[in-house]
């Protein structure tokens, strides 16, 4: 059995996707270097859990998951090298007893957790985003009155099951020697990705410039009106599709669509209100897991800058609430045109599935077709009169 097995929780949003692909990538390499990671489906464990939680037989996931639990379990005991890693986010949900049962399957070897954590100013907005990206049809404002609400909703109650991480961790680390529990705080804005997977491999106990780490982006934020837009879209068609059909429809497919067309250059922001009172939250969250004698990989100063104050005079910048009906048909035509150059690709091709477009210089472009015009940085001025919210 291996020595020691790293158990990669979460959180959502932090960076996960990109280093479970860079794992999955380097899967031979670190192999060779004594790390195992698991092979069940994708780039993660996820269908494990499902399949420990007993959803195997009850969900439909397009894919027979039984025995994936088992399996990556039994690897862990196979494996006679010093190290095995599992990953997924789904992990953080666990309640205690989940969370122990997980603990004690690897009992025969030194557990550790892993929690990648980021900054609160950016998990607000990036978790309503995947949420949308998942069919859900609450709007922003209200998803943050929520989050910041005293009387805590049951989304809300998911959020911070997730995102505070010494409440998370006070799950995971029951029996565990707190030098075994990590927090990898992911790099302030502009830092190389990579630097992510530095910190991350250096707690798993391989040097991360010695495996590459050049994987496609993923999760791609929207703007604030190509957000808008998609929840419509999910408040109109959401409900008619099953998840299944939903991500290979949507997922992986009209939001690469939708990226291209709608491009303008709005991002999803937080008044100095709600900066501040996450502010006391990390503040409050830091000063607990460093009591509790967590190691860190990375900074503690990472997870404060929830103190940087709000665009704007006092207030939050334009957000989805202001997305007025013309932004939106201005919006939908523009997607209207990507599909149809997506359509007529297609044709050329003479193929059943091919990559979306790409971005800007494509065919209509190369042979004199009008292209849409580049959006415009929306303004904080908006008309007064809006439409009614659903």
């Amino acid at each position: 059995m291996s020595d020691r097995v790293y158990l990669h929780i979460g959180a959502p949003k932090t960076g996960t996707t990109y280093l479970q692909q860079v794992m999955n990538k380097n899967r031979q390499a670190l192999r060779r270097a004594g790390v195992l990671y698991p092979k069940v489906a994708g780039d993660a464990h996820h269908t494990a859990l499902w399949d420990l939680r007993g959803l195997a037989e009850r969900r439909d996931f397009g894919q027979d998951i039984r025995g994936h639990w088992d399996k990556v379990v039994q690897a862990a005991v196979e494996w006679d090298g010093p190290t095995t890693v599992l990953s997924s986010e789904l992990f953080v949900y666990a309640d205690a007893k989940l969370a122990a049962r997980v603990l004690g399957a690897f009992s025969g070897s030194e557990v550790h957790v892993i929690y990648t954590a980021r900054d609160l100013v950016r998990q607000v907005p990036a978790v309503w985003q995947e949420r949308v990206k998942n069919r859900q049809t609450l709007p922003y404002e209200k998803f943050v009155a929520d989050v910041l609400g005293k009387a805590k909703t049951g989304m809300a109650k998911t959020f911070w099951n997730a995102q505070d991480a010494a409440a998370a961790l006070e799950r995971w680390s029951q029996g565990l020697d707190r030098r075994h529990v990590h927090v990898v705080t992911a790099a302030p804005s502009g830092a190389a990705p990579e630097e992510l997977w530095n910190r991350f491999a250096r707690v798993i106990g391989v040097d991360g410039r010695d495996f590459p780490a050049d994987v496609p982006a993923v999760n791609t934020s929207l703007s604030v009106t190509a957000a808008e837009l998609l929840r419509q879209f999910n408040l109109r068609h959401g409900q008619h599709m099953t998840i299944l059909r939903y991500r290979k429809l949507v997922r992986r497919g009209l939001l690469d669509i939708l990226t291209q067309a709608v491009h303008d250059e709005s991002r999803l922001g937080l008044s100095v209100a709600e900066r501040q009172a996450l502010g006391v939250r990390a503040r409050e969250c830091v000063a607990t897991l460093q009591s509790a004698g967590y190691d860190i990989s990375g900074s503690w100063d990472d997870l404060l800058l929830s103190d940087v104050g709000g665009r704007g005079a006092g207030g939050r910048s334009p957000g989805p609430g202001d997305v007025t009906d013309t932004e939106v048909v201005d919006g939908l035509l523009d997607v209207v045109f990507e599909l149809l150059k997506y359509q007529r690709r297609l044709k050329e091709a003479g193929a059943d599935q091919q990559d979306p477009p790409s971005g800007p210089g494509d065919e209509l472009a190369d042979e004199g077709g009008d292209v849409p015009p580049q959006r415009q940085p929306r303004r904080n001025k908006r008309p007064a009169t809006r439409r009614a919210r659903q």
